[in-house]
């Protein structure tokens, strides 16, 4: 744990080896394969669709019922992962434990936490150099927060690790541009450290916590294969969230009633 936080605070980001459960993953992958075969029955009821692929595998699937229309395919679920089987990825007691150590004993997950299926050769999957906190304010370097990344398949350079420029999250929130599909940090920010970038190549169970103001992007996937991960955030509750949502208490010392505590409740909840 300690040299954990340490790599946190030195680095930016550390990576936690094996912290997720199979029991764990399972959950969240019966719940993505659930929104799949929702969509697919969907499509197949608005006539896009003749053949819903159900024997395909978890990796393939969703490109196969999109592969007629692959501008409809969706990169991002949101909205969606108010299903139990997420919550115990979320409400992780190590994930939170190290947030309690990193933001204090008031700790809410950010409304900003997502399921990502990076597609094959797709620009809108290929995330750029950028700061998470670039797509907040200008006064997000305020926030107090710890980022977690944990893929759903193993991850490389060929399906698109992510990668991280250590140290970077010192330097505050940098300028940002508008690129086709997302921000991107200025070059005069990015170019100077880029070739100090490292490869985030790990195994599903494996996880990565990492600051809001690291500079990081997510590579192409070369694969004819799907990288699926999910990415959320920890925040100190007792600051604002600087968004019109405030996401939902997972720890509190001061009002322990409105923590949500189980996967029904948070089944229950919306994306607020």
């Amino acid at each position: 744990m300690e040299a954990v936080i340490r790599n946190f605070n030195e680095n930016g980001f550390a990576i936690l080896r094996g912290i997720l459960e199979q029991e764990t993953l399972d959950a969240v992958k019966y719940e993505c394969e659930a929104l799949v075969a929702e969509l697919a029955l969907q499509r197949c009821a608005e006539g896009k669709l003749t053949d819903t692929y159900s024997d395909s595998p978890f990796e393939t699937r969703l490109i196969q019922i999109y592969e007629n229309y692959p501008d409809e395919n969706p990169t991002i679920f949101r909205p969606e992962l108010h299903r139990a089987g997420f919550f115990g990825v979320f409400a992780h007691p190590i994930l939170l434990e190290l947030a309690g150590i990193i933001l204090g004993p008031e700790i809410r997950l950010y409304p900003n936490y997502s399921v990502r299926p990076k597609l094959p050769a797709n620009k809108r999957t290929e995330v750029l150099w950028h700061q998470d906190a670039g797509y907040t304010s200008k006064e997000a370097d305020i926030l107090r927060m710890m980022n977690v990344w944990a893929p759903l398949v193993p991850v490389n350079f060929e399906n698109g690790c992510m990668e991280f420029i250590p140290q970077s999250h010192k330097w505050g929130v940098v300028p940002h541009e508008k690129d086709e599909y997302y921000l991107r940090i200025h070059d005069d920010y990015i170019k100077p450290v880029e070739g100090d970038a490292v490869r985030i190549e790990i195994e599903s169970g494996d996880a990565v916590i990492f600051s809001n103001l690291l500079f990081h992007r997510g590579l192409p996937n070369r694969t004819e294969h799907i990288r699926w991960s999910l990415d959320f955030r920890y925040q100190d509750a007792r600051q604002p969230t600087l968004r019109t949502s405030q996401g939902h208490l997972l720890s509190s010392q001061r009002t322990p009633d409105a923590v949500v505590k189980d996967a029904k409740t948070w089944a229950e909840l919306e994306f607020s």
